[in-house]
């Protein structure tokens, strides 16, 4: 929900300080100029094509270094927003974000003012004003995300190593955002980032490789190639299975070429079987 939101042009030597009893979270978008934040201990300058996100309770201070301009807006994000908005650890904490992406900086500008336009339209449009704030505010949250690969990276590593190690078990997005250190929408988001896959979608891509591998190297039954993969039973295997490969598992064990190509990834065509 938007409180408030404006577009302010203030000189050089302004100082602007807030304490620790602001109830709601507080967003800046600097178009130009040229300003220090204190907050948490940390002092950092912001400028053009720069976003500072805080969240609520968080005393700060700021010193205009040179002529700014900013759009900025007071909000209450809703629960999924707020997941997003989240530092890695789950937790509310500040951030900073940059935009050196010259389309994502300009989406960013282009959803700054859609905000400005509905929120101080004649009769404020509040769902559109808060479609493009939250557009914006989820640009941040990506931008930030980019700016910091190999933390996220790190923990997704841990949880697709889990996975490996794990197929046989009954696993579910909770357990794997556990092992992450994630909340499990922060992790879902981070996870089909990094993978292209939704996690129990790559959990099951990783079963039905293995399952493949098995039905091409020995000859274990339908029934037991399921339970050694993580499937519950075999009608389930079979029907996962030929979602994905187009076929049964019966009829992909039984094609001799499909044999030579799955263990044979690089070999050339033309090959003959005997």
């Amino acid at each position: 929900m938007i409180i408030s939101a404006g577009e302010s042009t203030e000189k050089a030597g302004v100082r602007v300080e807030r304490g620790s009893g602001f109830p709601h979270w507080t967003a800046g978008f600097f178009l130009s100029g040229l300003t220090e934040i204190m907050f948490e201990g940390q002092t950092r300058e912001v400028s053009a094509r720069q976003a500072v996100i805080l969240p609520p309770h968080t005393p700060y201070t700021l010193v205009l270094k040179k002529r700014q301009h900013e759009i900025w807006m007071i909000f209450d994000p809703n629960p999924h927003l707020l997941e997003v908005l989240h530092s890695t650890k789950g937790e509310p904490a500040p951030f900073a974000a940059s935009f050196p992406n010259l389309e994502i900086w300009t989406g960013v500008r282009g959803g700054l003012r859609d905000l400005l336009r509905w929120w101080n339209s004649e009769v404020p449009e509040l769902r559109l004003a808060e479609n493009a704030m939250n557009r914006v505010l989820l640009l941040a949250a990506w931008a930030r995300d980019q700016q910091l690969p190999r933390l996220a990276d790190d923990r997704i590593d841990r949880a697709v190593e889990y996975i490996s190690k794990r197929l046989t078990e009954e696993l579910s997005g909770e357990i794997l955002a556990r092992v992450a250190g994630l909340s499990a929408s922060r992790f879902a988001f981070l996870f089909k980032e990094r993978t292209g896959l939704a996690p129990m979608k790559f959990l099951e891509m990783r079963r039905i490789e293995k399952a493949k591998h098995l039905l091409l190297t020995t000859s274990l039954p339908i029934q037991q190639i399921a339970l050694n993969t993580g499937f519950p039973n075999s009608q389930h295997f079979s029907t996962c299975f030929r979602k994905v490969a187009g076929q049964t598992p019966s009829a992909f064990r039984a094609r001799p070429e499909r044999r030579f190509e799955e263990l044979n990834p690089n070999a050339g065509g033309g090959h003959e079987l005997r």
